[in-house]
Parts: C-alpha cells; structure tokens; sequence
C-alpha cells in the first residue's frame, strides 16, 4: 500500500494510533482459542465517530479494505483479517459512555464500551442492563450488537437485537447515520437499525448504540438442580413460567459432561448437589416489587416440581458468593473445555419441543463419528439455543481431530435442519460458517448480497465475511 495512505491516516488518528510492528499487531489478529491467526497492513484505532468518517471516506476512495473488531471475542472468525493489505479497524477507543437517561429507561454507549462497564454504571445508577455473557469483561457493546448477541437472559429479556433503540452507524463512504433514537415507536418505513444488529461489520460501522435498561431488581435468587433428561428440563421451565410469580431471568442447561469439566479445570469449582443425575439446570429469579414472598413461592413450587418428577435436587444459593459459584459453574465451561485440548463448537437452536430429540440423534452421531469423544453440551433451554460442543479423544491428536470436523458438522447441521433449527444461534457466520450459509441459506444469501451491494458497493467493510 502507498505509503502516501499511511500518512493520510496518521493526520487522522495521531502517529501512536496506527499500529504497524507484527507484535503489536498480533493480539488484533489472533482469535482468543488460536482457531484463527490473521494478518493485516495496521490495526488503526481511531477514537471518535468523526475519525471513522474521515477514515472511511479515505478508504471509500482508495477502495482499502478494513475490518471493524470490538473485543475479539467472536467464535466463527468475523473479527479477523486474513489479507496483509486490509486494515483492522479497533474500536477500543470509542469507550465513552454518552447519556444515562432513566426516564426513558435508557443508556447511550460508544461500541468500544465493554460490556462489564454498562454493568457497573448502571448498577451506580439502580439500574439495569440484562445482557449478560461469560465474555463481558472483554466484549463491547459493538461486537454484541454486531453478532445479535443472546447471553443468559434472553428468556426474560430478549437478544441484542431487543434491546437496541436506536444506532450511530458510519457507512462504508463515511456518511454518519445518527439513529440514536430512545424511541419505543417509530414507524416510519424501514427499520435500518435492525439492519445493522447481526450484521458482523459488514454493511456498517455501529459506533454508538441507545440500549434499553430496565428496574434492577431489588433481589436475585439462584438455584441448581438436576434432572433426568433435556425434556424433563423443558418440562421444569414451562411449570415455573405458568406456576411462580417471580420472573424466572434464566434456566440454563448443562450436562454432566460440561459440569465436570468446570471442576475438573478451575480451582475452587465444586457441585452442591451430591443426587446423580446426567443434566443440571441453573435459574435465576429476578424480585421486582413486594407483591408476593419469592422464597416461599419458589420453594413451594420447586417441591412440587420434584414431587412429579421434574427434577431430582435442588439446592440454593444463600449467599452473594454462593450465587458467584454456582454461575462459575456454568460462565466457566468454554475456558475449561479450551484447557481440555481441541473442540468442534455447535452454536445451534432448535424449536424447544425438539431438543431432547436433537440431542439424543447428535450424540448418535458423534459416537459413530469420533468414537470416545465428548459431548459438551449446555445452551440457554429458554430460546432453544445449544451450545453442542465437542472434545477431542484423549487418545488422539488434535489434527487428526480436526480432519473430522467436515464430515461431523455436515451430520450435525442436516440434523438441525431436519427440526427446522439455525445451524448459528447466537455466534454468526464470519468465515467459520459461510459454506453452511450458502448451503442452508441459498435465497436468504443472494437477498443479503444485495443489500451488501446497495450500502457497500466497492466491498471494502468486511469483504468476505458471512458470503464472498
């Protein structure tokens, strides 16, 4: 690239805002698992809305290509550069938080702001922000909204895409779209916001974003208990929506397997319940109010829950700590399964009614596929979504591991498809699942190119990323 490019970007950003050393260019272009190892020009960060323009207008004329990266969290490679001529464009600069306004229940965040920060601020506010993820010390509200993030709350609050009011959007010739709407209705032709949640940094820039907050609730009440089988679990979460009160937040599953592994890898993880079964759910209760007593109510209920055989055990946490550990118990088994050795990851959903029967044919699947593997399996039950991971044999490298990944993935998916599922739930399609989109997807694929065409015509936002 002409070196004429690099000192336009530099009166743009500042000299020390253009990294252009291979070691300081490497955290921006390693995927955190080592699944994806990238390559880039620079990794430039600008720090405002009006950089971006100016930087993309630059890029707009010289047609370079960049890809916007929040956290570097991302699972299916959307984040990563794999051209020595593109530019990673960080947003780890645009981190200010820029209204709280709790009249309108809202909050205006730069995408650069991590996720653990909206937290903090709005708990000093006595309020909150629902989306929560085992990532949110290092994701940013960008990359969340980028990706359509879901999380562990989805069951009561809805993904990112709910909880967006309005965007700021840079377009690929630098226009600004100031959407930053906290607007509950607007109907005034096409929703361009829900354009640009799930995108992957493909049509536009998000740097701001108006989320919705809601009352924090004045006491969290969080449970473990096991239970025969996914069904049984599904069984369990419909009783509590139709029997108790007291909102249920979250109902997360996990099987035997991915508990173990989160005792097995990380000091100070133990299980309470000492009953054995093969599945285990974790819920919380959310109290807003003082209409009923949550305790009482909870508790009666999960007693006739176990009484027709929904579930086994249960045990309560009855503390802050106690509740930090029972959710370690679940927050922590990605990283313990990547200490495990090589994984194939399944970010899939299914309708409700049908996982139990997904499950148990997959699992038939991965036996015949890669025999003594195991199933990491755990995933929000409340919108379907499985995470159905995979662990290397300790008998085989991971090379060899991986050589069976196409052939698994492609059993897996037409299994996911045969119930009428998403081959990526919550994750997106980056490199890692555009075959599987093209695949799966054909007309939806060439109605997306379209629209890619019609904002991006030069292709310089994340060219190759969810289609080619």
């Amino acid at each position: 690239m002409n070196k004429d490019i690099i000192k336009k970007i530099i009166a743009i950003i500042g000299n020390k805002n253009i990294l252009l050393d291979e070691d300081e260019k490497n955290k921006y272009l390693s995927e955190w698992r080592g699944r994806y190892k990238g390559k880039a020009l620079a990794v430039i960060k600008p720090n405002s809305t009006s950089e971006i323009s100016r930087i993309m207008r630059l890029f707009h004329k010289e047609n370079i290509k960049v890809i916007p990266q929040g956290g570097n969290t991302g699972l299916v490679g959307g984040q990563i550069s794999f051209d020595e001529n593109h530019i990673v464009l960080s947003m780890e600069r645009l981190n200010n938080i820029r209204e709280i306004n709790i009249l309108n229940n809202s909050i205006t965040a730069e995408s650069g702001v991590l996720l653990s920060i909206i937290h903090n601020i709005c708990d000093e506010n006595n309020i909150l922000f629902p989306l929560s993820l085992a990532s949110e010390g290092s994701c940013t509200i960008g990359g969340n909204i980028a990706t359509n993030a879901g999380g562990v709350a989805v069951l009561y609050y809805g993904n990112m895409r709910d909880l967006t009011l309005g965007l700021e959007v840079v377009l690929s010739d630098g226009t600004i779209l100031d959407g930053l709407k906290s607007l509950k209705k607007d109907n005034t032709g096409y929703s361009l916001k829900d354009l640009f949640v799930g995108s992957e940094g493909t049509l536009g820039i998000v740097t701001a974003a108006t989320l919705k907050t809601f009352p924090k609730p004045d006491d969290k009440f969080t449970l473990l208990c096991n239970t025969k089988n996914p069904l049984s679990a599904v069984k369990l979460m419909r009783f509590i929506q139709s029997k108790i009160i007291t909102p249920l937040t979250a109902f997360e599953l996990m099987n035997k397997n991915s508990v173990e592994l989160v005792i097995r890898h990380i000091k100070g993880a133990k299980l309470p319940i000492k009953t054995k079964e093969n599945w285990y759910v974790l819920l919380e209760f959310s109290k807003i109010g003082e209409s009923v007593d949550p305790v009482n109510e909870i508790q009666d209920n999960l007693n006739i829950a176990r009484n027709i055989g929904l579930l086994s055990d249960v045990v309560f946490s009855n503390s802050l700590k106690q509740s930090e550990e029972l959710w370690s118990l679940r927050d922590n088994i990605s990283e313990s399964q990547k200490m495990e050795g090589a994984s194939i990851k399944n970010d899939i959903s299914v309708p409700i009614s049908s996982i139990q029967k997904f499950i148990n044919s997959a699992n038939k699947i991965v036996e015949e596929c890669i025999p003594n593997s195991k199933c990491i399996t755990f995933g929000h039950i409340g919108d379907g979504n499985i995470h159905y991971n995979i662990s290397q044999p300790q008998d085989m490298n991971s090379e060899d591991f991986y050589a069976l990944e196409k052939e698994l993935r492609d059993k897996i998916l037409n299994l996911v498809i045969k119930y009428k599922g998403s081959f990526s739930a919550e994750h997106g399609i980056g490199i890692a699942r555009k075959s599987d989109a093209l695949k799966y997807k054909e007309k939806e694929i060439k109605v997306m190119q379209s629209i890619k065409r019609s904002l991006d015509p030069k292709n310089i936002l994340n060219p190759n990323k969810i289609f080619d």
